[in-house]
C-alpha cells in the first residue's frame, strides 16, 4: 500500500503522473524531438562522489546524484518505495534453489559513455568490492550477502554471470549491481590508474594475488572524490541517461543527456542540483530559481509551504528514521552501559516528536525500534519484544538518569554531540543538550555541514545523530550492527559506532538465511530486543518528507526510499 499521506502543504494536493513502474524502457520524449529544458532541484547535502560505494562516500546525496549516472539492474522507486527492475541495463532470475543460484545479463547494447562495453571486467570489479574479497582491499558499504557467493565466472566481453550462494539469502532479489551502494564501476577506467591494462586488470581480479591491484584499489577508495572540483571527464563516465558535466563544489552538479546511453531518452535535457540550505529552499522555489525542493520538514518550513499558493506538494512518510548512535570506539559510553542508559534516559524523545514532528505530520509517534518501518510487517512484534526495555528507558526521567550518574560517579561527564547542520537537527540537539545538562553531562553539542564527509567517519563524536535512509529489505540495515574488523572509516562500513557482539553477529546472519517471513520478523523481533538491551542506538522518529515544486514541471513523485524524489528524475520535464 502506498505510504503517501492524504494531507496538503500547498493550496492544492496534486499527484503528477507517472511512466510505467515495470517498464523503463518506454519513450519519455512525447513531441518526439528527444530531451528539451532543464529541470533544477534543490539538495541541501553537499555532493562529495561519483563512487558513493566506499564506506565514507555512502550519503544521501551522493546517491541522488548518480541515481541515473551510474546504472544497474534494480533501484528503489515509485509510491511505495519498493523494488523496480531497470530492464533497459538488464535482466536478472533466480534460476536454482540448491545451492541458491541467480543469473544477471546485461543489455548487449549497455556501453559506457565514452563508448566502452560494460562487461566481464566491470562485473568482477564489483564483486571483488562487495563481496569483501582481498580482506576488503576494495572499500565497500557492507558485503549484502556477496560475500556469500562464489567468485563469478566470466570472460573477457561477457555481459552475464551467476551469483551462486554457499548460503540461503532471504534478500537476493536486492542483490546485484543497482542504482544504489552496489554501483557498477568503470573497470576500465580504475585499471588506468592503476597502472594495468583492461586484460591485466581483468586477470588480477579473476586470480588471488591482490598485490597487482594496490595502485588500482587506492584509486578506487580516494580517487573519485570530488573536492576539487569536476574531474577530468575520462574518469567519470556514465552507465544511464545522464552524464556529470559541471560540478562547482558547494554549489551545483550538472547532468547533462548522455547521447552514448543505449536506451531511451530522458525528458529533460539537463539536471541541475543546487547546494541550498533547506531554510532557504522555499524562497528559491518560489522565486522559480530551482524547481523542486525536498527539505527535512521543519516547522516553518511546512508553514512556509503552507502559504504559497504558487505551489504544489505532498507530505510523504519514508523509510528514512532519526537516531542518536554512541561511540564504543572511545569515549565516556565505549565500556559503560549505565551510562548509554543514562544518556538514553535524559532524551527527550517525546518532546522531540511533539514540538518538531507533529507540527508537519500530527499523528506522528516516537519510534520504539530501528530496523521495521511503522507500516511494515513485524513492526508490532519487534516493539512487543523491546517492551521491558523501552519502558524501562525509553521514556524521558531526568531524576532516574541523574541518579546513575551518580552512582558511577560521572556527574559532569563531557559527551560530544555531533550532527549535521540543519535547523531541525540544531533544534533537536538544543532540546538533547539542556535535557541532558539537567541530568548531570556535559553536552559539547556541534552541528556541522561536513559531518558526514569527516567527524562521523573519523569517529570524532560520542554521540551521532543522523538518519538512516532505509527500505523495505533487510539486507539493506544489516551491516549496521555487524562487528568490524577495524574501527576506520574504510574498516566499519556502516557500523559507525563500532559495536560488535558475537551473539547478535549470529542473528545478523540468521535473519539474511530464512526465507519465511514469520521466522524473518521473529529474528527481527529478537535483534531489536538486544540492540535496546546493550544500547547501542536510541531511536527517534520515522521522517516526515516534504516534496514541493513547481507547477511548470510535471512526473514528480514523491517516494518514500533511500533514493528520495530523484528515483524518476529521468522523466522529470517542463508542462
Amino acid at each position: 500500500m502506498s505510504r503517501l499521506v492524504a494531507a496538503t502543504l500547498g493550496g492544492v494536493l496534486v499527484l503528477s503522473a507517472c511512466g510505467s513502474d515495470d517498464d523503463e524502457g518506454e519513450s519519455n520524449d512525447e513531441g518526439g524531438g528527444g530531451p528539451s529544458g532543464t529541470i533544477t532541484y534543490a539538495m541541501a547535502q553537499p555532493f562529495q562522489a561519483y563512487n558513493n560505494t566506499t564506506a565514507s562516500a555512502n550519503t544521501v546525496a551522493n546517491g541522488q546524484v548518480t541515481e541515473w549516472v551510474l546504472s544497474g539492474f534494480w533501484h528503489f522507486g515509485n509510491e511505495d518505495g519498493q523494488l523496480v527492475e531497470d530492464t533497459t541495463f538488464g535482466t536478472y532470475e533466480k534460476t536454482a534453489d540448491d545451492p541458491l543460484t541467480v543469473e544477471y545479463t546485461i543489455n548487449e547494447e549497455a556501453v559506457w559513455s565514452d563508448g566502452e562495453s560494460i562487461d566481464c571486467d566491470d562485473i568482477m570489479l564489483w564483486w571483488t568490492a562487495q563481496s569483501g574479497a582481498f580482506d576488503g582491499l576494495f572499500s565497500a558499504v557492507g558485503t549484502d550477502g556477496v560475500e556469500d557467493t562464489a567468485k563469478p565466472e566470466c570472460a573477457p566481453g561477457d555481459k552475464s554471470f551467476a551469483l551462486v550462494y554457499d548460503t540461503p539469502f532471504a534478500d537476493w532479489i536486492y542483490n546485484g549491481p543497482n542504482h544504489g551502494n552496489q554501483t557498477m564501476l568503470p573497470a576500465h577506467v580504475v585499471a588506468e590508474q592503476g597502472g594495468l591494462t583492461s586484460e591485466e586488470f581483468l586477470t588480477a581480479l579473476q586470480g588471488d594475488d591482490p598485490a597487482p591491484l594496490q595502485e588500482a584499489a587506492t584509486f578506487y577508495n580516494e580517487g573519485w572524490t570530488m573536492a576539487g572540483g569536476l574531474p577530468d571527464p575520462a574518469l567519470i563516465p556514465s552507465s544511464g541517461p545522464y552524464i556529470i558535466t559541471d560540478f562547482q563544489p558547494e554549489q551545483s552538479v550538472t547532468l547533462t543527456y548522455n547521447e552514448n546511453y543505449w536506451g531511451d531518452p530522458p525528458a529533460a535535457e539537463e539536471i541541475v542540483i543546487r547546494m541550498i540550505a533547506e531554510e532557504e529552499q522555499v524562497a528559491a522555489l518560489q522565486n522559480r530559481e530551482v524547481d523542486i525542493i525536498e527539505p527535512q520538514p521543519t516547522v516553518d518550513l511546512a508553514e512556509q509551504i503552507t502559504s504559497a499558493s504558487d505551489i504544489e506538494s505532498q507530505v510523504a512518510e519514508e523509510y528514512t528514521y532519526e537516531h542518536l548512535d554512541f561511540n564504543f570506539n572511545d569515549g565516556p559510553f565505549a565500556d559503560s552501559l549505565p551510562l548509554r542508559q543514562a544518556f538514553a534516559l535524559c532524551v527527550p524523545r517525546e518532546t522531540l516528536v511533539e514540538n518538531l514532528i507533529r507540527p508537519v505530520v500530527p499523528d506522528a509517534q516516537v519510534k520504539d525500534v530501528r530496523n521495521v518501518a511503522p507500516w511494515d510487517p513485524g513492526y508490532e512484534q519487534a516493539v512487543e519484544a523491546s517492551a521491558a526495555s523501552i519502558e524501562e528507558f525509553g521514556t524521558q526521567d531526568i531524576e532516574r538518569a541523574r541518579q546513575i550518574l551518580e552512582e558511577e560517579d560521572a556527574v559532569g561527564t563531557t559527551v560530544r554531540l555531533a550532527t549535521l547542520d540543519n535547523q531541525r537537527r540544531n533544534d533537536a540537539g538544543t532540546l538533547i543538550t539542556e535535557a541532558c545538562n539537567e541530568a548531570g553531562f556535559n553536552i559539547e553539542f556541534t552541528a556541522e555541514l561536513d559531518f558526514f564527509d569527516s567527524r562521523l567517519p573519523e569517529n570524532r563524536w560520542d554521540v551521532a545523530m543522523f538518519a538512516w535512509s532505509g527500505s523495505p529489505d533487510r539486507s539493506g540495515w544489516n551491516s549496521t550492527f555487524r562487528s568490524v574488523t577495524e574501527c576506520t572509516p574504510d574498516g566499519k562500513g556502516n557500523n559507525n559506532g563500532c559495536y560488535s557482539n558475537p551473539e547478535l553477529d549470529e542473528l545478523l546472519d540468521q535473519v539474511l538465511q530464512t526465507s519465511d517471513l514469520a521466522e524473518a520478523e521473529r529474528i527481527t523481533a529478537e535483534i531489536e530486543a538486544l540492540l535496546w538491551e546493550d544500547m547501542v542506538t536510541i531511536p527517534l522518529y520515522q521522517h516526515p518528507g516534504i516534496t514541493a515544486w513547481s507547477p511548470g514541471v510535471e512526473n514528480v513523485v514523491p517516494n518514500p526510499s533511500q533514493n528520495g524524489i530523484a528515483w524518476n528524475a529521468y522523466e522529470w520535464s517542463r508542462v
